[in-house]
């Protein structure tokens, strides 16, 4: 009968690999752990960035934008004002299909041998 195969890896497995290929300038447990100090600050350091975007980033950049001939909140408040008066400007059309709808095409690609 077959005998199962272990295929665990030991958990510093990394280490000795790293270890392997060092100069062995150190004994291995104070070269392991200067390896798994090592790769906790490289983690930490790529840890994601805020990326959020702040609410009036778009104020912010339209006001970096133009002459300035206003005060940041006043034209804070005008643009604001423009945007939301853009948008419901542009609130959308009917665009429903009566329920019936595939039926009447259906009916009218037929030969309306059924009345």
């Amino acid at each position: 009968s077959k005998q199962p195969v272990d295929v665990s890896i030991p958990y510093d497995a990394a280490a000795k690999l790293a270890y392997g290929a060092s100069d062995k300038s150190m004994a291995y447990a104070h070269f392991k752990t200067k390896f798994e100090a090592d790769a906790v600050a490289d983690v930490i350091s790529k840890q994601p960035v805020d990326v959020s975007i702040p609410y009036d980033a778009a104020a912010k950049l339209a006001y970096e934008a133009s002459d300035k001939s206003m005060a940041y909140a006043d034209f804070k408040t005008k643009f604001e004002a423009d945007a939301v008066a853009d948008v419901i400007s542009k609130q959308p059309v009917d665009v429903s299909i009566p329920y019936d709808a595939a039926a009447k095409l259906a009916y009218g690609a037929s030969d309306k041998s059924m009345a």
